[in-house]
Order: C-alpha cells, then sequence, then structure tokens
C-alpha cells in the first residue's frame, strides 16, 4: 500500500484562486453559540438579581402570613417568561436559549431543593 499523495494529483487539477468572487460572504452578527454563551452570562446575572428579590420577598412576606411558592418564585417565573418571549424573535433567539439553559439549571440544582427544605 502505498502513502496518500498530497496536493493537486500529476498533470495538473487546477489549483483554486486564493479568493473566489462568487462565494457567498459569511452572515454578518454573532453565531447562535456565541448567542447562547452571552445568553448564559446574561442569565446568571439575572438570576442573581432573581435571588435577591427572592429574599427580599421571603422577608417581608415571613412578617405576614409565611412564603407562598408564587411569592418567592415570582423573580424567577419572570426571568424564564421574557427568554420565552425572546424565543420568538429570530435577533435574540440564541441569548434567550442560554438564559432558558440557565434558568433550568438554577430549579435543578438550587430552587427545587431549597423550596423542598422549606416544605412548600
Amino acid at each position: 500500500m502505498s502513502p496518500t499523495p498530497y496536493g493537486p494529483p500529476p498533470g495538473g487539477a487546477p489549483v483554486p484562486p486564493p479568493y473566489d468572487p462568487s462565494a457567498v460572504p459569511p452572515r454578518a452578527g454573532l453565531s447562535t453559540g456565541a448567542g447562547i454563551g452571552i445568553g448564559v452570562g446574561i442569565g446568571c446575572g439575572a438570576h442573581v438579581v432573581a435571588g435577591v428579590l427572592m429574599l427580599a420577598t421571603l422577608f417581608i412576606g415571613s412578617n405576614l402570613q409565611g412564603p407562598a411558592f408564587l411569592g418567592i418564585t415570582w423573580p424567577f417565573l419572570l426571568v424564564a417568561l421574557a427568554a420565552i418571549v425572546m424565543l420568538f424573535f429570530k435577533k435574540t433567539r440564541g441569548i434567550a436559549i442560554g438564559i432558558l439553559i440557565v434558568a433550568a439549571a438554577a430549579w435543578i440544582v438550587v430552587l427545587g431543593p431549597c423550596l423542598g427544605m422549606v416544605g412548600i
């Protein structure tokens, strides 16, 4: 078995020009992957703010009649609802996917067990 030859075959297949004017230029703007990465960062920041709002609601509600499920989770539901609305627009779809990834992880890792321990 002979080694695979590299380069154009002998006999001269034409070498493509360095610039092909008929090639379609790349699409302007961010790729979906970049949008998802940006969305993950925005989602983390939004969930930190939502955590502060949850604690503020918990402290205010503890003086009245105790915490309720919707009373504690409203900031997180608001973040998820905003991301769901962003999914409808092509320009913000990648960012919304990143925010929803963080929202799902927050419910699985933090909110679900915490709400279970509180007994709501």
